[in-house]
């Protein structure tokens, strides 16, 4: 306890931190868990501490002497202080993070989210200060090198000056961790190649090898069941069987084709684009109604429910066309090896329209292309330009498409005079529409005649929103008028802040409803009817389609 009593802290770290955890606690785009935001909160406070104590002893420093106060208290003073002040803060975050709540079409937070918050809160603060003295040590050691190398080169009767020591070592310690965080990123990259590459070899027993020639996998494919990877066995290994399609659409059904090249099944990605060609030839894919090419996550992942969906709306008359380019979930796949999804989607896209557009043009199948997440982004790599995209296709739907995507990015911005950036109108909606609900493609009322592009954009999808420009300025979406109205009203853009909360929403923000965030399952199942049409289904059967899928697992962005 005396130890306590004798222990000081910086009043000037401890406002910047109060400063920090005010920030961490405005309104984003969706809401979190109690124990996530009192972590971030947490960390927040000590990031905010540390960079306020660094910055006041520098100034001290630079100031030569003139400055005296070391601005430190007992440390049970600035504890009970700041602790005051958050307590005083804590309705207004109350009150934000309900907002965000109600947006979104969940509960309120109770007395026992608080005690969440608090105890996330504490484990941050704890966490950060270990971070924190890590840091110092690393310093200090640099330091006292630093000082020793400089005595030894300067005048021994003088010794080196104290700025020069301290700017010196500080230099120092960020070269020392630019070195550090460059050797361990390329180590990190190594390693998670490695891990998530041997996981892509261990799978699902819930997913047999298939018995049908209509699957790659299948003892008649040339790409072996060994080679398909974890992603590749439960797509060719899953989906509707002939009965559930005939026993859910009313009508006779026929057996879909699914081809699924794995990483392993060739070595380069212009291989897996041919030998998922042959398959095609092999299945006789050029015979059915639809034939559908999807753009893989990260991992080689699709969406269940926008696949299978797409299978019941044509009963079966369809073939799905896709391959893996990696093995590592999207955000890692996106920060260590941005090129794979472009050029992986790009292969097997060219490859296959050279293959279809020598078919029969009174004969062959509509092509329609499919993207979500990072697939998205690798399906618009695709095309130079939105014409390419309208003369290549039949129609196109790409969901959650990130904000780093080029040509949604060009698409976006020549958006009709008046139309909101959140969800824009492009030439009254003759060619590429957007939506973020049910029936919201059928807007603008004007025609939608030949090919058919469809955005799929939640307003509070944070893999859509947040790029590099949020931290320096205000981005469009959240200005006056060009807001959806899936965002709180009471977000606002803070420099810097509002960027790292999106990333943060990414991070924590997983159990939200199906039509919010980066889910996007049930609105891909409206769109693919919308752009694909169906094969004369009834409304009883459309509704009987929607039901099956509605109960299908939600997409997690981390893992795939």
């Amino acid at each position: 306890m005396s130890q306590w009593r004798e222990r000081r802290l910086d009043v000037v770290g401890s406002i910047v931190g109060v400063l920090f955890v005010t920030a961490s606690l405005t309104p984003s785009l969706l809401p979190r868990p109690a124990w996530g935001q009192g972590l971030v909160a947490g960390l927040a406070f000590a990031l905010g501490y540390g960079l306020g104590v660094l910055t006041w002893r520098l100034i001290r420093l630079l100031s030569y002497g003139r400055l005296k106060w070391d601005a430190s208290a007992p440390a049970w003073l600035v504890t009970v202080g700041t602790g005051a002040l958050f307590v005083a803060l804590s309705p207004l975050a109350v009150r934000w993070q309900n907002d965000i709540r109600e947006a979104v079409g969940i509960a309120p937070m109770d007395g026992l989210h608080w005690l969440g918050i608090v105890l996330g809160g504490s484990l941050g603060v704890w966490l950060g200060f270990a971070i924190g003295r890590g840091v110092r040590r690393l310093h200090n050691f640099l330091r006292k090198g630093v000082v020793a190398l400089l005595t030894k080169v300067s005048r021994r009767d003088h010794g080196p000056r104290p700025v020069a020591v301290s700017l010196t070592a500080g230099a120092t310690s960020v070269v020392g961790v630019l070195l550090v965080l460059g050797v361990g990123t390329t180590i990190l990259s190594l390693l998670l190649t490695s891990l998530y590459g041997a996981r892509n070899d261990h799978y699902d027993p819930a997913f047999a090898q298939p018995t049908t020639e209509l699957r790659s996998g299948s003892s008649s494919s040339a790409v072996s069941w060994e080679s398909v990877g974890q992603a590749g066995a439960k797509i060719v290994g899953g989906g509707p069987s002939v009965e559930e399609l005939s026993a859910i659409t009313g009508t006779e059904a026929t057996e879909p084709i699914r081809i699924y090249v794995g990483m392993d099944s060739a070595p380069t990605l212009a291989e897996r684009a041919q030998l998922a060609v042959e398959e095609l030839e092999r299945t006789g894919a050029a015979d059915r109604a639809q034939l559908l090419v999807a753009g893989t996550t990260g991992s080689g992942w699709l969406d269940p429910a926008a696949i299978d969906g797409f299978e019941y709306l044509h009963a079966g008359d369809t073939a799905l066309v896709t391959l893996q380019y990696g093995a590592t979930p999207s955000p890692v796949s996106a920060l260590l090896t941005p090129d794979l999804a472009p050029e992986g989607t790009s292969a097997l896209f060219d490859a296959v329209y050279e293959w279809w557009s020598a078919l029969p043009d009174d004969s062959r199948p509509q092509l329609t292309v499919y993207g979500l997440s990072l697939g998205s982004y690798g399906m618009n790599a695709a095309f130079d330009s939105e014409q390419e995209l309208l003369d290549k296709t039949n129609g196109a739907v790409l969901a959650g498409t990130p904000s780093f995507t080029s040509l949604w990015s060009t698409l976006q911005d020549r958006r009709d005079e008046g139309s909101p950036y959140a969800l824009p109108v492009l030439d009254q909606g003759e060619h590429v529409r957007w939506t973020d609900r049910w029936g919201g493609l059928e807007e603008p009322s004007s025609q939608w005649d030949g090919t058919k592009v469809a955005y799929l954009q939640h307003g509070n999808d944070p893999i859509v929103w947040i790029g590099p420009s949020v931290i320096w300025s205000e981005p469009a979406w959240l200005q006056p008028g060009q807001r959806s109205d899936q965002v709180s009203d009471d977000m606002f853009w803070i420099p810097g802040v509002t960027a790292f909360q999106g990333i943060i929403d990414l991070i924590l923000s997983q159990g939200v409803p199906e039509d919010q965030g980066h889910k996007y399952g049930n609105l891909a199942l409206d769109s693919l009817h919308v752009v694909t049409g169906d094969a004369d289904l009834d409304e009883d059967a459309l509704e009987r389609v929607r039901t099956v899928i509605a109960t299908y697992d939600t997409f997690n962005p981390l893992a795939n």
